[in-house]
């Protein structure tokens, strides 16, 4: 059951000068009633923007924003205050009151006319839930960063509304605080009449809290999925980054129907893919995909081994992250601390790059 639709939604700024600007353009779709709905995007995409929209926070410059079947972006001013009562906004940077704890956190509920006993329990509740136990009555601008970010959370969190809309929720909490978030939201999900619609960079937090996603660039929509959908078929090159596709060549496809594989031609390299093309394409291959060798490799699976010199190794952990030149083209490969110490590398190393046809994904 549909809950909230962005119909056809554009958002310019500075629209009666020189300096007009398009964040938004044609955006649409439907968000159903108990959904996690992820908007991903690189910076200047437009998420902010266009969940600030959906929440009423900024109007669009055109189009319509559907709540329950009903056009509410013509409703007058406060009418649209009493309409955001249904929704809780979580900002990427706290913002919080000249006032205790204590009424940060109830100040929400009081605008909502909640009767003053359950505001007490409410907030009661959260606040020992967010570790805030004896700060009622302390100033919250005099907290640290991280009580203040706590705050903010349970300001939001507190109101319990049909619609929670999470901008960059992680992106300025300290790892404490991003547990706590975390917490929170797999608490809503766990109410199927609660809905959730998010933007994030995190890559984990997409896996763990999408039920579909929306791939903004541009600010325009380039694909919407599951998360399945998005991480396996990536329509854009921003959706292929984020999902971990961090080789990414302009080449001349080919298709070859008696090899059935797509030969492609990048400078002076010529790389298998499965995938069937002709034409100006960008070939884009996972770090992880790609194994090393000191000798050209002979598994047949491997329709690729290309020969290759080490530039630059970066130790993270329990990985190495290896650079490595083939003509004029780097490529960078992800292996264990084993494989390394095994393939005795170091800078200035010969050695094969190995990956199988379909691990190329084509655009």
């Amino acid at each position: 059951m549909s809950i909230i639709q962005a119909n056809k939604l554009y958002k310019s700024f500075n629209t009666n000068s020189e300096s007009s600007h398009t964040v938004l353009s044609d955006i649409n779709f439907t968000v159903e009633k108990g959904e996690c709905f992820t908007v991903i995007g690189p910076n200047g995409s437009g998420k902010s923007t266009l969940l600030s929209i959906m929440g009423l926070l900024i109007p669009p410059t055109k189009g319509q924003v559907i709540y329950k079947g009903k056009d509410i972006t013509e409703l007058s001013k406060s009418e649209k205050v009493k309409m955001r009562r249904n929704f809780s906004f979580v900002r990427q940077k706290p913002v919080v009151l000249d006032t205790s704890v204590y009424n940060n956190i109830a100040y929400g509920l009081k605008v909502r006319d909640f009767e003053r006993r359950e505001i007490e329990e409410r907030v009661s509740a959260i606040i020992k839930k967010v570790g805030l136990k004896g700060f009622e009555n302390q100033n919250a601008r005099s907290l640290s960063g991280g009580e203040m970010q706590r705050v903010a959370i349970a300001m939001n969190f507190v109101l319990d509304p049909e619609i929670y809309f999470l901008d960059e929720m992680s992106a300025n909490l300290d790892p404490k605080n991003v547990a706590l978030l975390e917490e929170f939201i797999n608490e809503i999900k766990g109410k199927k009449n609660k809905t959730i619609i998010m933007s994030t960079h995190d890559r984990m937090e997409a896996i763990k809290f999408s039920d579909r996603i929306a791939v903004l660039s541009d600010g325009k929509i380039s694909q919407i999925g599951n998360v399945n959908d998005i991480f396996t078929s990536p329509k854009d090159e921003y959706a292929a980054v984020f999902v971990g596709y961090e080789n990414i060549f302009s080449g001349i496809a080919r298709y070859n129907k008696k090899l059935e594989l797509t030969e492609i031609k990048i400078d002076n390299l010529a790389l298998n893919a499965a995938d069937r093309a002709n034409g100006k394409v960008k070939a884009l291959i996972k770090p992880e995909s790609i194994g090393l060798s000191r000798k050209k490799a002979r598994d047949t699976s491997y329709q690729n081994s290309i020969p290759a010199e080490i530039i630059e190794v970066r130790e993270l952990g329990n990985t190495y992250h290896i650079f490595a030149k083939s003509g004029s083209s780097e490529f960078l490969t992800s292996i264990t601390k084993l494989s390394f110490k095994d393939l005795q590398i170091e800078l200035g190393s010969k050695i094969f790059l190995n990956f199988k046809a379909t691990d190329i994904k084509i655009l």
